[in-house]
């Protein structure tokens, strides 16, 4: 995952805000391999991101907001949602992650920027489902929720 901020000077509300432009699938040898989403969010007071000591409730691991990045990987089969599950498991794949903290310095906490993440198209070494989406929200540290991106569905070749 890429991401970049920028110091402004409006103002935006203190709830997260994420907005989609756009998706890129990257081949290899003529598969779909990657595929990268463009997102933007704004944080009016700057509290996105954790760093690597937030292990303590609510951000210990195995807690709802461990990860304040939320991005589910669902297929669509026959027409139907169907989240992916790792072979003989009942875990349903995801590529949550955890941002850093990117609270600027200075009076000013008001944030926007550009994120990028970079997901693997198949999700676990031989499952190939044939179109898929993503859900996607981010959690600040005071545990409020963006509104939730929902990508296009991606018809793959795997």
């Amino acid at each position: 995952m890429l991401s970049s901020c920028n110091k402004v000077s409006v103002s935006y509300s203190t709830t997260p805000s994420l907005k989609y432009n756009g998706l890129e699938v990257l081949k290899n040898k003529g598969k779909d391999s990657v595929i990268n989403i463009s997102l933007s969010y704004t944080d009016g007071d700057g509290d996105i991101g954790l760093n690597s000591s937030d292990t303590f409730p609510p951000f210990n691991f195995g807690s709802p907001y461990f990860y304040n990045l939320k991005v589910d990987y669902i297929s669509i089969e026959n027409g139907i949602e169907v989240p992916v599950i790792i072979p003989l498991t009942s875990d349903t794949i995801n590529f949550n992650d955890r941002i850093t903290v990117l609270t600027p310095t200075g009076k000013d906490k008001a944030i926007s920027g550009d994120l990028t993440l970079h997901l693997g198209a198949s999700p676990y070494p031989g499952l190939t489902p044939d179109s898929v989406f993503f859900r996607i929200t981010l959690f600040d540290r005071s545990l409020k929720k963006s509104n939730q991106i929902v990508t296009p569905v991606i018809k793959l070749i795997l």
